[in-house]
């Protein structure tokens, strides 16, 4: 793994709250990989990552090459995601807009002609993360008014909101099968939604296209209760009564619960969650638990298990975490893999690579290697990391930052990727020739309004022991 700060001036020097790769970008002549990045200079940035090639032919260029500047924001820009059907754009931030861009095939000034194809208008406030859905059609945000709004992104217009929060929704994902959705608040809660899809596609007006699964704000407390039976099984004696007694504060002790996530005091803006390419993990942000020297966590639940306990607590990190990201492929198994699976009866075989964003750093784990990070990348930044992103075949990573950079690490995988299945309802997809007019838009968006009127310092992680995780699945 080599990694490297790449010395450019991104949003003029002002902080990048976003970065995503485009996995659908196929340029022959030139290869490498398209991203773009957000900030607080209102604007969104196309780049290139040149490939390896380039990079060891051209020291003296950067690692990346500058391809388009979209300004049409009127505030910073918290969040950029391309679909992932199409290498449409869509980008959000304090204006409460979402904008969905397009490249043009025409010439101009920037390497690249990127124009507004459409706009979705409706939230009263600022909106820190977006969710495409695996058929590309819908959008779930992520707003500071508590709510999370599904877009229609072909009518451009808003389908439903979710209001359960009771503060800050910070985070999104949306499992890429299409089944459910997770978001993530300041109220210290993870929420899943189920996804109708068959609803969805035959929508009618008041139908609800996704129903709360599951929410999550703690769990069962039972350190000092296992502690009581460790004490008795080496020889404490106790008489009839005091043996009752001990019973009944036992009893107690066990219904205590543990919050799960850092209260609204986290100095971060960001609580991003992260579904895995085969849906079967969903990694959180903002974990606590309650060992002192391990406090700051991921906490991932299994997809046959939203309802209950977490799977993994990935604990060890002397900040908290404030984004994950799987890479977007799964890969062959490795040889000297220890076998141990992270979800028993995955079954697959295939492993899969997460990045886990503190603070002031990044850990990654590979799911055939158990749950003890394999890489820690720290030191990198002078401010907080808001978001990290995966090219499509998992060779790179980018960290983006406040300080207004963004560090390249490019990965050596010791296996090639596989294919991941995918779901797509064929009635969704996405009609580019479909662009709803601006003074219809502008009509939804007013209704819209009137009717929901009515109803983010360096610190290494301590020695291996501060990574090894706390596994909690059979609470």
């Amino acid at each position: 793994m080599r990694v490297k700060t790449v010395q450019i001036n991104w949003h003029d020097k002002l902080p990048i709250f976003s970065v995503d790769f485009d996995h659908n970008y196929t340029n022959t002549q030139k290869g490498g990989w398209r991203f773009a990045t957000s900030g607080g200079d209102n604007n969104v940035r196309l780049w290139r990552l040149r490939t390896p090639e380039e990079r060891e032919t051209d020291t003296q260029q950067p690692a990346v090459e500058f391809l388009a500047s979209l300004n049409r924001h009127a505030a910073p820009v918290n969040v950029v995601r391309f679909s992932p059907t199409s290498s449409r754009l869509a980008s959000a931030g304090d204006d409460g807009a979402i904008i969905i861009w397009r490249q043009m095939d025409e010439e101009g000034e920037e390497p690249e002609t990127w124009r507004p194809l459409s706009m979705l208008r409706g939230s009263p406030a600022d909106i820190c993360d977006l969710a495409w859905s695996p058929c590309g059609r819908y959008i779930a945000s992520a707003s500071v008014d508590n709510t999370v709004r599904v877009w229609d992104a072909v009518e451009a217009r808003c389908v439903q909101v979710l209001a359960d929060h009771s503060h800050y929704v910070q985070g999104v994902a949306w499992d890429p099968l299409g089944e459910f959705l997770v978001t993530q608040s300041s109220d210290r809660s993870v929420r899943t939604y189920r996804w109708h899809a068959g609803v969805a596609a035959k929508r009618k007006p008041g139908d609800e296209l996704a129903t709360q699964l599951s929410v999550h704000y703690s769990m069962p407390r039972v350190e000092q209760g296992e502690a009581a039976e460790e004490a008795a099984e080496e020889g404490a004696e106790m008489d009839v009564e005091a043996e009752a007694e001990g019973a009944q504060q036992t009893k107690s002790v066990a219904r205590r619960t543990q919050r799960l996530f850092h209260d609204d005091n986290l100095t971060s803006f960001f609580r991003r969650p992260a579904v895995s390419p085969d849906g079967c993990l969903v990694a959180t942000a903002a974990g606590v638990q309650r060992d002192k020297t391990s406090r700051n966590t991921c906490f991932v639940w299994a997809r046959d298990g939203l309802l209950g306990a977490p799977v993994l607590s990935l604990g060890g990190h002397a900040k908290p975490v404030v984004a994950t990201r799987w890479a977007p492929c799964c890969f062959e198994p490795r040889a000297d893999a220890s076998g141990s699976e992270w979800v028993a009866g995955q079954g697959s075989g295939s492993r899969m690579m997460l990045a886990v964003a503190t603070q002031n750093s990044v850990a990654l784990y590979d799911s055939s290697m158990g749950a003890r990070a394999v890489g820690l990348m720290t030191g990198l930044h002078y401010a907080a990391i808001t978001d990290i992103a995966w090219s499509c075949d998992g060779a790179h990573l980018i960290i983006a930052s406040i300080d207004g950079f963004a560090s390249v690490a490019a990965i050596d995988q010791p296996t090639l990727p596989v294919a991941t299945a995918s779901r797509r309802d064929a009635a969704d997809d996405v009609a580019e020739a479909v662009v709803v007019p601006v003074e219809q838009q502008t009509r939804d968006a007013s209704a819209l309004a009137a009717a929901e009127a009515a109803a983010a310092e360096a610190a290494r992680l301590k020695g291996k022991k501060r990574l090894a995780p706390t596994f909690v699945s059979v609470l």
